[in-house]
């Protein structure tokens, strides 16, 4: 059977790779599980948290994407991304101003999260159509106990930061500018492309780490803002409704998914934060810019979008990311 694009189906992640995960070790605090964006390791009597992620659906500024992907996902968990390690593939057609350009990129995210580069790796790699980054970060936990994707309950309301689609926004405006320029403003273009900015979600994800209000903590990537959901009900056995009147999407995301036929729930959305918290403690992180989106629900009950026209949409497996649809139908 072949896979389709984007990330590998939760059955396939079960059945053949979960069930191989190398010897089983007493510092493992918590190991890979479908959902979650970090590992954690305990060292003497500190907690290591870990991720590792590619850049692989973006082909401008992947070595800032990927300092700052690895890093909410360390964040999110509750840990304080501190050390870096990039493996740079770069293409046959690149030339020492793309390698300068991804490793400026890189140094620059660090430095701006504080974050130091500790080891790495540099190719010219061949069969790959454009340059990729894999990331590695680590960084201790700041927050009581290692935050879990998976720590959701019934109940929790759900709340995101920001708007849909951020990087998926910056993506298309960059990658299909051509397309784009006879649709969507000079104007709207050059704001969407500064999107890339808005991609850390580190700041928000320790403040509520350290305030200790939330159950759960996601950064949604590929499938967006309802995949993001998804994945947060799944690894906490939970099933969800949310209500796409009440995720906000930003004037240029909206003219972009538009031009394109594309939804902006299901955009990758690397800068929002998802956050799963009792009723009584939300009006806490409202003011941090919170906006509540729907709630956490017992197993037995579908998972559903209310759609804005009142229409129910049941979300019954892995939301495909619109990117790559896109990328496909090009």
């Amino acid at each position: 059977m072949k896979l389709r694009l984007g990330k590998v189906d939760k059955e396939i992640l079960e059945e053949l790779v979960f069930k191989k995960l190398g010897a089983r070790r007493r510092d493992i605090v918590l190991g890979p599980s479908f959902g979650e964006d970090a590992g954690v390791v305990k060292s003497d009597s500190r907690l290591i948290v870990s991720s590792c992620d590619p850049i692989t659906g973006a082909s401008e500024r992947i070595g800032w994407l990927s300092v700052h992907i690895n890093a909410n996902d360390v964040a999110v968990c509750g840990g304080r991304p501190v050390w870096f390690s990039p493996i740079i593939l770069l293409s046959r057609d690149a030339d020492r101003v793309e390698l300068e350009r991804i490793v400026s990129d890189i140094h620059n995210a660090c430095v701006e999260l504080g974050v130091g580069v500790v080891t790495g790796h540099t190719e010219v790699a061949p069969n790959i159509s454009h340059s990729i980054v894999c990331g590695f970060m680590m960084g201790p936990l700041v927050s009581g106990k290692p935050i879990r994707s998976g720590g959701g309950r019934p109940g929790d309301l759900i709340a995101m930061s920001k708007t849909a689609g951020i990087e998926g926004t910056a993506i298309l405006a960059r990658d299909f500018k051509e397309r784009l320029k006879d649709r969507v403003s000079k104007e709207v273009l050059e704001k969407a492309e500064r999107y890339y900015e808005k991609i850390s979600v580190v700041s928000e994800a320790l403040k509520l780490a350290r305030m200790g209000v939330v159950t759960a903590m996601h950064d949604p990537t590929e499938g967006g803002v309802l995949g993001g959901v998804y994945e947060l009900a799944e690894a906490s056995n939970t099933s969800f409704i949310i209500y796409e009147d009440k995720i906000p999407v930003s004037v240029e995301t909206r003219q972009i998914c538009n031009a394109l036929g594309c939804d902006p729930l299901k955009l990758i959305s690397s800068g929002v934060l998802l956050a799963c918290v009792s009723k009584k403690n939300m009006k806490r992180i409202e003011k941090l810019g919170f906006n509540v989106i729907g709630e956490l629900r017992e197993r037995k009950m579908p998972s559903i979008l209310m759609r804005s026209d009142k229409t129910e949409e049941k979300i019954t497996g892995q939301v495909l990311d619109e990117l790559w649809r896109i990328y496909e139908e090009s």
